[in-house]
């Protein structure tokens, strides 16, 4: 599976998560230290009106680096709280203008629009589920999976908070089950499965370039440096 020129599967991918699309430096750098995709925090930026998020794609769109693009719901982490008319409006003047869109399972009142409107532009879909207070059990987790894919995702993201290693082993496992997956654990106890997870065959990571969007988030030039050294013992091993 492709986004944008970016194969996923093969090796672990990293998207840098850029909260200010006007912070040209942030962009810049991480393409420099080593990102493979952007994601675009629409809901972070400092307006959410479609000509100027349009401009900012446009502009990005010269850097020759994949985009995934998120309007995040207030109640799964969004920073600004934006009406489903109005994300669902904004995700239609954008999807033509990047390679991937984010939206979560909760979002139920847009979220077949918005799967429309991008496979008919042959854009992927991730489809997302982020849990800040704990990790739901497997079955739990499970069900989010299949009626992801059942809505047509084509990524399913599980983002949770592990309260232990339990947790950790957990989402582990779910990663090794699944293919076409994101797992992320957040939380302090979390930041190891940004490298582990990918090794597991988590399509992506997601790393901070200034500064955290989520809990346990480590930075691009990090995550980078270590998931190299990682690449590289794997094939002296094997």
């Amino acid at each position: 599976m492709n986004i944008g020129k970016v194969k996923l599967g093969n090796i672990p991918r990293i998207a840098a998560v850029i909260m200010d699309g006007e912070d040209k430096k942030a962009i810049a750098q991480a393409k420099r230290n080593g990102a493979d995709l952007l994601e675009l925090r629409i809901d972070c930026f400092k307006r959410q009106d479609a000509a100027y998020v349009q401009k900012i794609l446009k502009d990005i769109q010269t850097k020759d680096i994949p985009i995934i693009a998120t309007i995040r719901s207030k109640a799964e982490g969004g920073n600004t709280d934006i009406e489903d008319r109005e994300r669902l409006a904004l995700f239609e003047d954008i999807i033509p203008l990047v390679n991937a869109v984010d939206i979560e399972l909760g979002s139920k009142k847009i979220l077949k629009d918005v799967i429309n409107k991008a496979h008919k532009s042959h854009k992927k879909v991730i489809i997302s589920y982020h849990n800040f207070k704990n990790t739901p059990e497997q079955k739990r987790l499970e069900a989010i999976i299949r009626n992801s894919k059942k809505a047509g995702g084509d990524i399913v993201k599980i983002a949770t908070f592990a309260k232990d290693r339990k947790d950790i082993a957990m989402l582990a496992s779910l990663t090794t089950s699944h293919n076409e997956i994101i797992t992320i654990a957040m939380g302090r106890l979390g930041g190891v499965s940004r490298i582990l997870f990918p090794m597991l065959g988590s399509l992506l990571t997601y790393c901070s370039v200034t500064k955290s969007s989520a809990p346990g988030q480590i930075s691009l030039k990090t995550t980078t440096a270590l998931l190299r050294e990682l690449r590289k013992s794997a094939q002296s091993y094997i």
